[in-house]
């Protein structure tokens, strides 16, 4: 009987957070390695054994319940820009072909890397959700809390996440994260207004139509 979980999506849609979450609740889930009772990580959608960090999902077995995770398009779109160059050369590796564009390259990843997430996954649940409830992968697993208890954890999580502005903050000058990655950081951080459908639809219509399609078909009012 399956007895650790496995969370996956793209990046940038709080794997790291929901690992936080676990962990304030007592659980041994890592992000991007894994723990006694599993891992959360995006790298899990490759079937591979080795990732650019920690396991791939060739790793998973009969002892893992699978859930997918996914973050409104708009704001994941725009956050898988800063991805730096390790983690693009992993997806490129492991992907159809993808646009040279950043963001036309984020959009064609976030549609594809989340569409075979939904395909491996039994449990599939919204970021934003979470604040409010507690997914039903956590029944499954017998590791199912109080109200009272799911929203502490989600505080306490909260008040330690890794937010878009302090990852900008964090690669300035550090030599493991290139000037291109760091310049796309502080941009996007420093955006007058957020990544919109108009935006996203000139760089490719038709690719905006699947993104709201696929993003509706998950529960989001597009």
């Amino acid at each position: 009987m399956p007895n650790k979980i496995a969370v996956t999506g793209t990046g940038r849609s709080g794997t790291n957070f929901f690992a936080a979450v676990l962990t304030e609740l007592g659980k041994d889930v890592k992000h991007e390695a894994m723990g006694s009772d599993g891992i959360a990580s995006w790298c899990l959608v490759a079937n591979v054994e080795d990732a650019v960090y920690g396991p791939g999902g060739a790793t998973l077995n009969d002892d893992f319940v699978v859930g997918h995770q996914v973050r409104h398009p708009l704001k994941a779109i725009g956050s898988l820009t800063t991805f730096n160059k390790s983690s693009w050369k992993y997806i490129r590796a492991n992907s159809p072909e993808l646009p040279r564009k950043i963001m036309h390259r984020a959009m064609v990843h976030w549609l594809d890397w989340n569409s075979r997430a939904v395909d491996m996954a039994s449990h599939t649940w919204k970021l934003e959700d979470l604040e409010r409830t507690q997914p039903a992968i956590l029944s499954n697993l017998g590791w199912e809390v109080s109200a009272e208890d799911w929203s502490s954890a989600y505080k306490r999580a909260r008040h330690g996440a890794n937010t878009g502005a302090s990852r900008a903050n964090n690669s300035l000058f550090n030599p493991k994260v290139g000037p291109i990655t760091q310049w796309r950081r502080y941009v996007y951080n420093n955006r007058k207004e957020p990544v919109s459908w108009e935006e996203l639809s000139k760089i490719d219509v038709g690719l905006t139509r699947e993104i709201q399609d696929f993003a509706h078909s998950l529960g989001y009012e597009i």
